[in-house]
């Protein structure tokens, strides 16, 4: 078995103007031997994919050194990073308090904790999710590359990746969040198990990797379970190998964590359990990522069905990312991001399937329209390209109005910092920019609430008793330009409407309107201050 792997490709036969060979999987593949004009075609599909992505991410670059809240956890994980670095145990007690347990596994924590300071740890957050994003990319292309796919179909799947996170999510991308870092350690998992499957070495890595991934975002298991799988029909004796890998790393990791951490750890990933779930929720998730990748889904689908059994680490990872991030996507407060597994998933898939795409006999004159450089433009253009502007004006618009942003924050901090006391922050940056301790988050609060396990008057006790002196509430982009009593009268709103629904519950914002007074209004928040 090792011995197929150590083989270059094999040259067929001149004639058939195809070249066969044998990818580390054992699995045949042959390349289309296109012409020259062909190959331009491609590098010119690449050249323009690339001006592409640089034009999406020009203004999450620019935001990613900008003092502004990017994201809604932002500051909850800046808060666990400076944790880390005081020393104090991320699951050291029980989950008590007003939502405020370590749902996630530590790895992040302590990369970011290690690599920052107290003043530097939100940056060095979102560098290393920037990286992770560029690094998941790459090992993305380098699998489809490994598989039997030429330089510039491998550099097309890195593309289609970094292209559809930024129409997906565009606020991910240098946002200060461990996803990203564990979509990297997870696909570079799946890549050290495609470059040699018959390597122990490889294996051991592999499972080293899919576990540091699981222990920086614990719903990362497509890619492992699509490699048991492909283990299973390959080969048992490498399936315990990698398996008692896999328990070994994880056995490791877990001790490791239960050591510096504290040994209430899975309390604390458990503490989420109570999250209500809509399938209608899914299906308008599962709807709108649909709409932007259905081109994509058709040709990676099309090329599941028929690679079933010659490419099962690969339609299997495809199958599996879909079957759960359905079962996620319908979650209470679960993003997008939950089909970032499902993208590298399909760029793999759909990179593949264009460089096992045979041509038959190509005439001089159909040369370039004959070739898969041409499915690569059909696929970009058509597919893809129709969403790129809309997202370019509304970049170009937060660019436009970036600066004012900063301003505001800022002001919203230096209000913070005069007020004595404790505060509640709907943004936990703002109050960790101000040095206020972490002891409300209210996304969990709201959901410990519906879950009974907390009771509504002991939350609105707070306000009564003025132990938060200062309340921060974000505002919707429909209450910007509102008067003061229109505001008003939106923020006491009974929140039926779905698109009007809070983290604070109707109780609780006519509490607060009644016991505090409004000191700061800006584009994106009202601030509140104890009477």
């Amino acid at each position: 078995m090792n011995s197929s792997l150590s083989k270059p490709p094999v040259t067929g036969d001149s004639s058939s103007g195809q070249n066969q060979g044998t990818d580390a999987l054992g699995t045949q593949y042959s390349s289309s031997g296109e012409p020259p004009r062909s190959t331009w075609l491609s590098a010119i599909v690449v050249c323009l994919m690339l001006v592409t992505m640089l034009a999406l991410f020009w203004f999450p670059l620019k935001r990613t050194f900008a003092n502004v809240e990017v994201n809604y956890n932002e500051g909850w994980n800046t808060y666990r990073a400076a944790m880390v670095a005081k020393g104090i145990p991320l699951y050291g007690s029980l989950p008590h308090g007003f939502g405020t347990p370590t749902a996630y596994p530590p790895i992040s924590f302590h990369v970011v904790g290690w690599l920052g300071t107290a003043k530097t740890f939100t940056l060095i957050g979102r560098c290393v999710s920037l990286i992770s994003l560029m690094a998941s990319g790459a090992f993305v292309g380098l699998i489809v590359k490994r598989a039997g796919g030429t330089r510039q179909m491998a550099a097309f799947a890195f593309l289609l990746y970094e292209i559809g996170i930024a129409l997906l999510r565009p606020d991910r991308i240098g946002m200060n969040d461990p996803q990203l870092l564990a979509e990297a350690l997870s696909t570079a998992g799946l890549y050290f198990y495609v470059r040699n499957p018959n390597s122990r070495n490889h294996l051991f890595l592999s499972a080293l990797l899919f576990c540091l991934a699981g222990f920086t975002k614990q719903n990362l298991i497509v890619f492992p379970a699509a490699v048991a799988i492909d283990l299973l029909f390959r080969s048992l004796r490498a399936f315990a190998t990698w398996a008692g890998a896999m328990v070994l790393s994880a056995g490791l990791l877990t001790a490791m964590t239960f050591l510096v951490d504290g040994r209430y750890f899975f309390n604390h990933l458990m503490s989420g359990g109570g999250r209500g779930y809509s399938f209608w929720i899914a299906w308008s998730n599962y709807h709108h990522y649909v709409e932007i990748f259905q081109g994509l889904l058709v040709i990676a689908t099309a090329w599941s069905i028929y690679a079933l059994r010659s490419r099962t680490v690969f339609v299997s990872a495809f199958v599996l990312s879909y079957v759960l991030a359905f079962l996620l996507a319908g979650g209470s407060g679960v993003d997008l991001n939950i089909f970032f597994n499902a993208l590298a998933a399909t760029a793999i898939a759909a990179g593949i399937a264009l460089s096992d795409f045979r041509f038959g006999p190509i005439g001089s004159r159909s040369a370039i329209l004959n070739s898969t450089a041409a499915l690569m433009f059909a696929l970009f253009f058509i597919s893809i390209v129709i969403f790129v502007p809309g997202q370019l004006r509304r970049n170009r618009e937060q660019l436009r109005l970036l600066p004012a942003r900063v301003s505001e924050f800022n002001s919203a901090v230096d209000l913070l910092k005069t007020r004595p006391g404790p505060a509640l922050c709907e943004s936990h940056l703002l109050c960790y920019e101000a040095g206020k301790l972490f002891e409300y988050e209210p996304f969990s609060v709201q959901q410990q609430l519906k879950s009974g396990l907390l009771h509504e008057e002991d939350i609105l006790q707070l306000l009564r008793t003025h132990h938060f002196q200062t309340v921060e509430v974000a505002l919707r982009a429909d209450e910007q330009n509102l008067s003061a009593d229109d505001l008003r009268m939106s923020l006491t709103s009974d929140q039926k409407e779905p698109d009007k629904q809070r983290r604070f519950s109707p109780k609780f914002m006519n509490e607060l309107l009644a016991d505090y007074e409004l000191s700061l209004r800006t584009s994106e928040m009202a601030v509140f201050c104890a009477r």
